[in-house]
């Protein structure tokens, strides 16, 4: 198969997941608020500020700023001002916020849980392995 072929075989693989109902958990857990709390609670004792956030999750700044409003209204995240500059604000996660985002990973563990179990050991062994490969993580 070429790179093309290879290509449009695995985006027709991830539109079938994207478009599946059960994997609704899995493509909510990577958008918007989310994926917000996903990195907030990557270090829950650092607070950033909203710009890094954009920049970090490549999010417009309009954008950041509705779902850190969001977010805070639903109490998964508070804002603290800087005791050096008043104009500077850090974001963080609170204890509800980081308990809700657990809980979304663990559904979303479940519904890979239910695809990979398709495989055997060897092949998500190599699974992993070919993904680390285009992660660059190898």
């Amino acid at each position: 198969m070429d790179i093309r072929n290879t290509t449009e075989a695995f985006l027709e693989a991830l539109k079938e997941t994207y478009f599946n109902n059960e994997a609704n958990e899995s493509t909510d857990f990577l958008k918007g608020e989310c994926r917000v709390l996903s990195y907030l609670n990557i270090d829950n004792k650092k607070g950033f500020r909203p710009s890094e956030l954009s920049n970090r999750l490549n999010i417009t700044t309009p954008r950041t700023a509705s779902i850190i409003k969001s977010l805070e209204k639903k109490g998964y995240i508070t804002r603290k001002i800087s005791n050096e500059d008043k104009r500077v604000a850090y974001v963080s996660i609170t204890e509800k916020g980081s308990q809700y985002i657990e809980m979304k990973r663990e559904r979303v563990c479940c519904y890979f849980d239910r695809s990979f179990i398709r495989l055997d050991e060897n092949e998500r062994d190599e699974f992993i392995r070919l993904l680390e490969k285009l992660t660059n993580k190898n």
